[in-house]
């Protein structure tokens, strides 16, 4: 009996360290790099793509990663998240129609809000957990410093999943891939117009978890875009179940709400 493995879907990263140039090849991306011979890459073998903005793209390369239903996330010359094209929402989630009647609530921002804090809080208290159980304990006084950082000021953070680095970008591309999949939207507004950015505020949650858990691999990779972009790639199954943690956790406290306000 033949037994017929499927291959799993990679993100594909394009640099543009020289000239490139990305089209359309029938059911492939054709990558010609100056001087180098056309590179094909099939899309059902891709998952997502991180470019940067020293990659020229024709319009059937972009529409037929769209097509696939394949995110784009683009780079600045920093290396930081500029952009991203998402293909067309399927068809919507329960969570999604529960997100849209919270934020046309009065203070349906705030209840949003208030999830993203205890999903930090949660986030720290699931790491200390793990640290005491492998026999490493956290002291009293560097947790509470970890929750003055990460809980009160996360707009102060500065570890390097959410810097500018192509690991970002590959973090939101990964959690922008898993949102369209979910049947969710990257982006919300909220009953005084104000954007709420799911897709970030997911990415810069999980960028928080990796960096608790891979402080010492992180400190020692610091600049190495290619030991980050692996440190990531490994930690693939971790992701999936923290997107599908804090998804369902989200989920629930919306219905709560959103039931409370019926």
């Amino acid at each position: 009996m033949n037994l017929q493995t499927t291959s799993p879907r990679l993100p594909l990263y394009l640099q543009g360290k020289r000239p490139t140039q990305v089209g359309a090849d029938g059911p492939a991306l054709r990558v010609i790099v100056a001087n180098g011979a056309p590179l094909r890459y099939p899309l059902a073998r891709l998952a997502r793509v991180i470019s940067t903005q020293r990659v020229n793209w024709r319009g059937e390369a972009i529409a037929a990663c769209l097509c696939e239903g394949l995110p784009i996330v683009f780079l600045d010359n920093a290396g930081e998240p500029a952009g991203y094209l998402m293909p067309l929402q399927g068809k919507p989630s329960r969570l999604d129609g529960l997100l849209e009647e919270l934020l046309a609530l009065p203070e349906g921002d705030v209840c949003y809000n208030n999830w993203l804090r205890a999903a930090r809080m949660s986030l720290l208290h699931a790491w200390r957990h793990r640290r005491e159980q492998a026999g490493e304990p956290i002291a009293e006084e560097e947790f509470h410093e970890l929750i003055h950082r990460h809980l009160y000021q996360p707009e102060l953070e500065n570890h390097a999943f959410v810097r500018a680095g192509p690991y970002a970008g590959a973090l939101l591309a990964r959690v922008l891939q898993a949102l369209h999949q979910a049947g969710l939207k990257p982006r919300y507004w909220c009953h005084q117009g104000r954007p709420i950015e799911l897709a970030a505020d997911i990415a810069q949650l999980l960028g928080l978890s990796l960096y608790l858990d891979m402080r010492g691999f992180m400190d020692q990779a610091q600049g190495d875009n290619a030991a980050l972009l692996y440190l990531l790639h490994k930690a693939g199954s971790r992701l999936e179940t923290g997107l599908t943690e804090l998804l369902g956790s989200l989920h629930r406290r919306v219905k709560i709400r959103v039931e409370e306000w019926r």
